[in-house]
Parts: structure tokens; sequence; C-alpha cells
């Protein structure tokens, strides 16, 4: 009977759930940084980039005014965003969420 040789602990560690929420981690916060880095700091105090589905751009604002001013900014956003190797964002989906 074969046996397969054992697993390297590197590869169970790349393998594991652990590994994958911390991918997802990595992603996060590379948005936020980009975020910060498109969005005037006022804004960016009252809103954060959730993440990148498909082609579209989730955010989330404290107010209907910080949603607005979002979405009067769209084209820029999202020009900066597509500038992120693999992402080709073509909308903007923003919502209301009071407690940030």
């Amino acid at each position: 009977m074969l046996r397969k040789p054992p697993k390297t602990v590197q590869s169970l560690l790349n393998d594991s759930p652990l590994a994958r929420l911390q991918k997802k981690q990595s992603v996060q916060e590379r948005l936020q940084a980009l975020w910060s880095e498109t969005v005037p700091a006022d804004l960016h105090a009252n809103s954060r980039c959730l993440s990148v589905q498909g082609q579209t751009l989730f955010v989330v604002a404290r107010s209907g005014v910080w949603a607005t001013r979002i979405r009067l900014m769209q084209t820029h956003i999202m020009a900066k965003f597509n500038q992120l190797p693999d992402t080709n964002v073509r909308s903007l989906d923003v919502k209301i969420r009071p407690h940030l």
C-alpha cells in the first residue's frame, strides 16, 4: 500500500482557516489604506471601505451627508481603486451606518 508523504507544517498552516482569515484581513487593510489616501480626512473619519466584490466597491458612511460626498467623488474613487491589480471597479454601493 502506497502512503502519501506527510504534509509539512508550512503547508498545513497555508491551508488553514486562520491563513484564509489572515489573507482577508490583509486585503481589508490594503483597501482601508487606499481609502484613506483617496478621500479627504474628514470623509475618511466618517466612512469605511468594506470590500470590492466583482466590479462593485462597497462603502459605508455615517450619514446621508457623507454618503452624498462619496457619491460626488465616485469617479475619482473608482479611478484610484482601479489602479489596484486585478481590480475593475465599475460601480460604487454606499450604505449608511450611523454607528461606524
